[in-house]
Formats: C-alpha cells, sequence, structure tokens
C-alpha cells in the first residue's frame, strides 16, 4: 500500500488536482483531497468532543471521571448511572445519527440535482414524511414503527411526485425547486387540516413532534435511524463515483459510463430513506439538510457526503443543548434550528452583497 503524489513529483503518472492523492490498496487506487481528509477528521473528532460534553452539562451535574466509570460500566451511584447511560448517551447519539441522515440526504440531493436549495426540507420530502407520520399518529393512532413506515411512504410518494413532474425536464434548475415547495405547502395543508378535525390531545401531541423534538428519544429511537443510516451510507458509498459523475452534469455522467437512471434512482431511494428516518425519529427538524452540506461544502471545497454528514450530527447535538439548557425551560430543537439556519442565510446574503 502506498501513497501517490501528483504527476510532477512521480514520472509516469497522471496529473491530479492539487492537494488530491491517490490511495493503492492492491491492484485498486482510491483518490482523496487533503483538505477533505483533515477536515474530515477535525468534524469527527469534534463529534465525540461535543458527545463527551452532552453527558457532563445539566441540572443533575456529573464529573468527567464519573461519567467515565459509568461508561465502563462502574457507574459512583445509581443516579449518576441512569443520567450518563439512560438519559443523556442515547439522546447525543440520537441526535448525531438525526443530524447526520438529514445532512447526508441534503449532500446527495443537492448533488444529484445541482442545485444548491434542493435540500428535502425545501424540495418538500421531509413535508411529505411529516404528513404520513402525522397520519398515523392522528388517525391510525400508531405506535413508533408504524409513525415510521408513515413519514416513509410520504416521503416516497413526495419524490415520486417529484420525479413524474420534473423528469422529462431533468431534476436540476428552478422547476425543481418550484415543484418541491408546492407539494412541501399541500402536504402542509394537509397537516393542519388533520389537525383541526381530532382531539386536543392528540393534536398537542402531533404538534409536538411536527415542531421537532428530541425530548424522551433513548435507545430504542436510536437502533432504527441508525440501521437506516448504516444501510444508506453503504449504498451511497458504493454509488460514489456515479453522485460525482451526476454533480458534473449528465452528459458528463454518460461520457464517463454511469448509468444514470438506474443510479438515480438508487441513490434518491437512499436519500429518501435518510430523510424519512430522520423524520420519524424526531420529527421534521429544520435547516438541517440544507445549512450542513452548505458549511462542509465551504470548509472542504468538495461536495463529499461524509463532511457534511459529520457536520449535521454536530450541528444537531450542539442546537439540543442549547435547547435544553440556555433558556429558562426546555423548547423543542427544531425552534434553534430555524434560528441557526435563519441567521445563516442572512450572513450568505450579507456577504454576497458585500461581494456585489
Amino acid at each position: 500500500m502506498r501513497t501517490l503524489t501528483p504527476a510532477r513529483d512521480e514520472p509516469g503518472s497522471t496529473a491530479l488536482p492539487p492537494g488530491e492523492r491517490v490511495l493503492r490498496l492492491g491492484g485498486r487506487s482510491v483518490r482523496w483531497d487533503e483538505r477533505t481528509a483533515w477536515v474530515t477528521v477535525i468534524l469527527a473528532l469534534l463529534t465525540c468532543v461535543v458527545i463527551a460534553a452532552s453527558l457532563l452539562v445539566g441540572e443533575f451535574r456529573i464529573s468527567a471521571p464519573d461519567a467515565v466509570a459509568s461508561l465502563l460500566g462502574s457507574a459512583p451511584d445509581r443516579m449518576t448511572g441512569f443520567f450518563v447511560t439512560e438519559r443523556r448517551l442515547p439522546r447525543a447519539l440520537v441526535a448525531v445519527a438525526v443530524g447526520a441522515s438529514l445532512a447526508a440526504s441534503g449532500a446527495v440531493f443537492c448533488a444529484l440535482t445541482r442545485n444548491p436549495l434542493a435540500s428535502p426540507d425545501i424540495i418538500g420530502v421531509t413535508q411529505g414524511a411529516s404528513a404520513g407520520g402525522a397520519t398515523v399518529i392522528l388517525v391510525i393512532g400508531g405506535g413508533i414503527a408504524q409513525v415510521a413506515l408513515g413519514a416513509l411512504v410520504g416521503a416516497t410518494l413526495t419524490v415520486g411526485f417529484i420525479l413524474l413532474l420534473t423528469w422529462w425536464r431533468g431534476l436540476s434548475g428552478a422547476r425543481l425547486v418550484l415543484v418541491g415547495v408546492t407539494l412541501g405547502a399541500l402536504a402542509m395543508a394537509y397537516v393542519a387540516h388533520l389537525l383541526s378535525r381530532v382531539f386536543v390531545a392528540s393534536a398537542v401531541t402531533a404538534q409536538i413532534w411536527l415542531t421537532g423534538s428530541l425530548q424522551g428519544r433513548g435507545w430504542a429511537e436510536l437502533r432504527p435511524v441508525l440501521f437506516c443510516l448504516l444501510v444508506s451510507a453503504v449504498v451511497i458509498w458504493s454509488q460514489a463515483r456515479g453522485l460525482r459523475a451526476l454533480a458534473l452534469g449528465d452528459e458528463a455522467a454518460i461520457a464517463l459510463g454511469v448509468r444514470m437512471r438506474s443510479t438515480r434512482v438508487i441513490l434518491l431511494s437512499a436519500a429518501t430513506l435518510l430523510a424519512a428516518a430522520a423524520v420519524a425519529t424526531a420529527g421534521p427538524i429544520a435547516f438541517v439538510a440544507l445549512v450542513a452540506p452548505h458549511v462542509a461544502r465551504i470548509l472542504t471545497r468538495t461536495d463529499r457526503v461524509l463532511p457534511a454528514a459529520l457536520l449535521g450530527g454536530v450541528l444537531l447535538l450542539v442546537s439540543d443543548l442549547v435547547a435544553q439548557h440556555a433558556f429558562p425551560l426546555p423548547i423543542p430543537v427544531g425552534v434553534v434550528t430555524v434560528v441557526l439556519g435563519g441567521l445563516f442565510f442572512l450572513g450568505l446574503l450579507w456577504r454576497e452583497g458585500r461581494r456585489g
């Protein structure tokens, strides 16, 4: 195994863009970018740091040695062990998994459509999943498994309508955003109609879920979203070459020998599964799928999915810590992400205005 530098350093090799390297493993070679690799490592370490911090903060104070002892199965007392292993750790892991799922879904949608606004909460996928989950909660009265299935069905139907209405002109462009916004508005109008037709208690439960919250999430909610995240990660990794080619445009993808239709359907299915799993677990948390890929692209100068996923996990976990501890009473994490997302895009507009 060895790493090759660009052509000017090794005669006979193919020239690579500045900063890129080739890692040879037996008969296979993998291209990687130094900047992206460093950003990914830093984000992974930051994820671990924020998870560790989430175990210590709260009304019930826990020291770092006690937290470590609880993780190792030697908690100093029953209360400390309960808060570390049954309350704070699973909630932190759920936040990371949901944030990573949303951000990875947004990165895939943006790359496939070559549209930076094509995140699942802009083009209506999140709203479709919300409509499916709300139907299960308000009409059927189902549990978490049924809500997850309803969210997946709603998201799948929304993506199907988007493909049906935009396929003949391609997935890119303003048409996609307009169709998605329209479908999202229709889905939320349907949800509002349901809320007006049910008992107050059911409406309150659904309204809390629709705001986006991690309250009460634990190991039972972590397993399904983590399973969907791992399965989708394997699928996206297996189609990474096709995703990069499709991000360059249909003509470039055809020239590179990519089977566009099958690759696009596989990647859209993986992105839809990620969005549906995140919505089913924590409700429709806004802006994470839109902000995280943008910031990751600024940091890495690439469209890689892994840095975006890590950043999404960190963003949602930090937002959840703010929602729990920065106010006199805890608020839903979806409120914090909306504020952060709005501030982020105001900053982008201000920067673009200065450039103009």
